[in-house]
């Protein structure tokens, strides 16, 4: 079996005696699209600049093809697109300096597809960046990333900024450069929608700990929310495992539960329930009720 493309291995970081980052352990192949989730401040940025070789951890190690980030050189990191969280590039620069400047620092560069990019998201070549809007600035930084043709993809909440509109054509435009030659891809976003139309698998952080690292469709089977309604007051204790959430209100009891199966269903069809009904969640839904303080699945 080949290397991953990035690995990520007992990572842990500590600021001021906080720990950021607790122990995580992620291995992406090529030809995956793995989605970063967790709330704010829980360390995904963190990660993904140990990642890049801009800070070093405490204690593990992150590879990227399997060279240290911190001693990729100039030509390792060329094959990386990297779009940082807020866009920062050259305030004072107009569009098409900053892009020539871009082009004759790549290793290699699609000005075919980069025009494509350009014409996509109307960018005006003739405005400094600093007159761009937020979302044009968002979409330069893609169109840059994107154009050197890299191995791997790093996009740290890539769509920040962007429109219904642009997030869609930059989505369908991501895929269609990953599937083109395999590449592997990171990809932290707050828009789970986003995430969930785009990623292989995901990957939640809670509290500096990695917490779920599965397959989307994979995840979609293990947690189901279920609505038991009883002909009397639902009882407190189902006596299940791996429950995520419960919420009962008299007759009825909302079980968000991961390891759903016939098994489980049997147990709860003993306390004789009027109906057992499966309801479907997003990846938003199952985010939100993992993350929950107490709400932790341990899915690894």
């Amino acid at each position: 079996m080949s290397e991953p493309a990035i690995q990520i291995e007992n990572l842990t970081k500590f600021y001021d005696g906080r720990k950021i980052l607790d122990d995580v352990s992620i291995a992406i192949p090529k030809g995956c699209i793995f989605g970063l989730l967790g709330r704010n401040g829980v360390g995904k940025t963190t990660l993904i600049r140990i990642l890049m070789g801009q800070e070093k951890p405490t204690r593990g190690q992150t590879l990227i093809n399997g060279v240290p980030s911190w001693e990729m050189t100039t030509a390792q990191k060329g094959k990386i697109g990297y779009v940082a969280e807020g866009h920062n590039l050259i305030q004072n620069y107009k569009v098409a300096r900053l892009v020539d400047i871009c082009k004759s620092l790549s290793l290699k560069w699609n000005q075919q597809f980069f025009d494509k990019l350009i014409k996509t998201f109307r960018l005006p070549m003739d405005r400094k960046v600093k007159q761009l809007s937020t979302g044009m600035r968002a979409q330069l930084n893609l169109a840059l990333a994107m154009a050197i043709e890299p191995e791997i993809l790093i996009l740290d909440d890539p769509t920040l900024g962007l429109d219904t509109v642009a997030r869609r054509h930059f989505l369908e435009l991501a895929i269609d450069v990953i599937q083109k030659d395999g590449r592997a891809v990171l990809f932290s976003s707050h828009i789970l929608s986003d995430v969930e139309r785009i990623a292989d698998r995901v990957g939640f952080i809670v509290n500096g700990k990695l917490v779920v690292d599965c397959g989307v469709e994979e995840l979609k089977r293990r947690i189901q929310k279920i609505r038991v309604i009883f002909p009397d007051d639902a009882p407190e204790n189902l006596h299940l495992t791996d429950i995520i959430s419960q919420k009962n209100s008299s007759r009825e009891v909302f079980l968000t539960i991961a390891n759903w199966g016939p098994q489980k269903r049997k147990v709860i069809e003993t306390f004789g329930p009027e109906t057992i009904e499966e309801i479907p969640m997003s990846l938003e839904d199952m985010f939100i009720e993992c993350t929950n303080p107490g709400g932790i699945l341990e899915t690894k």
